[in-house]
């Protein structure tokens, strides 16, 4: 404030519209920006998600034919007939073996080019082994003692199965011959018609090229990169250079893919990535994808770039309409500042002109009020110090009033200490000490000590006029002598248990005054056993109301505003009265020592 406060008022208008402005429209382009590359971001996971869902279609259609085919040489009538039969080397067996059951997978792999191999394995060691370049029959020994083949052989709760990526497996070996394709297989069981036991297993291999040849065609793949992870999270498509065969974690997506499908925002390799995981039914399969969303908002931060520059030519074509009327409306004020200079000057004689009905306008004719009754005000000046010089001496009478009270006591103590009055005596030096008190010297505090000595004055002169009817107990802690309290808080308390309480008894009363510290407060008590009050005239008293004629009962309702306004709800005052018993008074407040003042 310090820094504006030199500023002229058209700067610090000008300032004040402009950063309205600039604050409303910044917040209305972030949020803009914001929509925009959300709604940008959950389009591109949508689009995204439709193409790797293609992508998995097409991988899917791949498994089921080879899955089928597998299916088709597992269940063939004379491929089971030939499994179960015992070949004796008859020539004729030879000849149907070569005519007929081997043109059954050459004719397979003629009419799907892209499988790789397919091989027979026969339980049955009388039949003989044939097979071609990549296709033929094999005895089962070849795979007993391999691995890969243990689960589906032993467990006959699997009837068939996916093998991961590896190598081709190469049965016909030639010298300078292998195995350099990758490809995943799968496996089928032969069972046999005769004792349905195992008579065979159908294995057939394609190559991943083939297999993830729609992964490379991918259109997600111009935007990001697209692979395919088994189950042990190994990459397993080669569409992208340096990942192949390389585990998922290791190009940044640990703990980002499950078993589940998942599309959602992640850090990958420190870019901030659209990740979408997408199961394959059968191998066990996941095609993965990673969209930076830089590529994906690229055409909107485009958008925002145009849009900022919209925002920021707006911005000065509204400041500059800004300072047009903030100057115009201005100018309106500079005819008053001139006609005040001129009254500041001694010029009684100003008026501005007022040709609109504006508030500028109301301003003027206000001015023109305020000259006109200036005049007024000075003749009456004087009339105000003939009142002041009147208010002094008021004062000064207010200053030599109480000492002639004191002054006129003291005579009558010393005129009845002559005439051998001792009454009379201790009367006015009770009433002189009790004026004294509760003037105070014009101050609403007061130590706690002063208060109780008024009481204890007030008392002896109560004493003397009820005749000794009543006894006095004080019990203070004189430690909360020292404490500050508003002048005037018992007196008008223990008037009200003499005259309401104690004087209706007609029988000899007692009055206790408690004064003690208790958790940081000071608590003042008044304790009587008069006459006591029933439940609606407590109410009344409570509340203010008067309970006689003269209007008394209102002590405790001052009192209590008093301390209202004076400790704030750092008070407490609580009334207990029961018919015939007595009554308790308890006032409560903060605890404040005179060093504290």
């Amino acid at each position: 404030m310090r820094f504006f406060q030199n500023w002229s008022v058209t700067s610090k208008f000008v300032t004040i519209y402009v950063s309205i402005l600039l604050v409303s429209l910044s917040v209305t382009g972030y949020m803009l920006y914001r929509q925009a590359f959300q709604s940008a971001i959950a389009q591109a996971q949508t689009v995204m998600e439709q193409n790797l869902l293609q992508t998995k279609a097409s991988v899917e259609e791949k498994v089921k034919l080879t899955e089928n085919i597998s299916q088709i040489i597992a269940f063939d009538a004379r491929v089971q007939t030939f499994l179960d039969s015992d070949f004796i080397n008859e020539s004729f067996q030879l000849q149907d073996y070569r005519d007929n059951i081997m043109p059954i997978i050459d004719n397979i792999m003629r009419q799907n080019a892209n499988i790789h191999s397919i091989h027979v394995y026969m339980s049955n060691p009388t039949i003989p082994e044939l097979y071609g370049g990549y296709d033929g029959f094999y005895a089962m020994n070849r795979i007993k003692g391999d691995s890969m083949y243990q689960s589906i052989l032993h467990n006959a709760g699997i009837q068939s199965e996916w093998h991961s990526l590896h190598k081709e497996r190469l049965l016909l070996m030639k010298p300078g011959i292998s195995a350099k394709a990758d490809v995943l297989s799968y496996n089928r069981k032969i069972f046999s018609n005769r004792d349905y036991g195992i008579s065979g297993l159908v294995e057939i291999e394609i190559t991943q090229d083939e297999l993830f040849k729609a992964v490379k065609d991918s259109i997600s793949g111009h935007l990001g990169s697209v692979f395919i992870v088994d189950r042990g999270n190994r990459i397993v498509s080669n569409n992208i250079p340096g990942t192949y065969g390389q585990n998922a974690d290791s190009v940044g997506l640990a703990g980002l893919l499950d078993n589940g499908r998942t599309n959602k925002l992640a850090t990958v390799q420190g870019t901030r990535s659209i990740v979408i995981s997408i199961p394959v039914t059968g191998p066990n399969l996941r095609v993965v994808g990673v969209f930076p969303v830089s590529h994906v908002v690229e055409k909107v931060s485009h958008s925002i770039r145009t849009m900022l520059v919209i925002l920021t030519a707006a911005l000065l074509l509204l400041s500059l309409l800004v300072y047009f009327v903030t100057v115009k409306l201005l100018s309106r004020m500079k005819p008053l500042l001139k006609a005040m200079k001129q009254v500041r000057e001694g010029s009684l004689d100003v008026s501005v002109p007022v040709v609109w009905n504006d508030e500028f306008s109301q301003m003027a004719l206000s001015f023109n009020h305020m000259t006109g009754r200036i005049h007024d005000l000075v003749e009456k000046v004087y009339k105000s110090e003939l009142l002041e010089k009147e208010a002094e001496l008021k004062a000064l009478e207010s200053q030599i009033n109480p000492h002639f009270l004191y002054n006129t006591l003291a005579t009558i103590s010393w005129v009845s200490r002559k005439a051998k009055a001792p009454e009379v005596a201790r009367i006015s030096d009770s009433l002189a000490k009790f004026y004294r008190l509760v003037l105070n010297k014009g101050s609403s505090e007061t130590l706690i000590a002063n208060e109780l000595d008024m009481v204890k004055a007030y008392l002896a002169i109560q004493k003397f006029r009820f005749e000794d009817r009543f006894d006095a107990v004080f019990e203070v802690d004189e430690r909360v002598r020292e404490y500050i309290t508003i002048k005037n808080i018992l007196q008008p308390l223990i008037e009200n248990a003499l005259v309401h309480g104690i004087e209706p008894k007609r029988s000899h009363g007692t009055i206790i005054i408690k004064a003690y510290l208790e958790d940081g407060q000071v608590v003042l008590r008044i304790i009587d056993d008069g006459v006591g009050m029933p439940a609606d005239r407590k109410r009344d008293v409570v509340e203010g109301n008067p309970v006689s004629s003269e209007g008394s009962g209102y002590a405790i309702a001052n009192i209590r505003k008093r301390l209202q306004a004076y400790y704030g709800a750092h008070h407490q005052l609580e009334l207990f009265s029961r018919t015939g018993i007595g009554t308790v008074i308890t006032i409560s407040f903060a605890s404040r020592r005179r060093t504290d003042v």
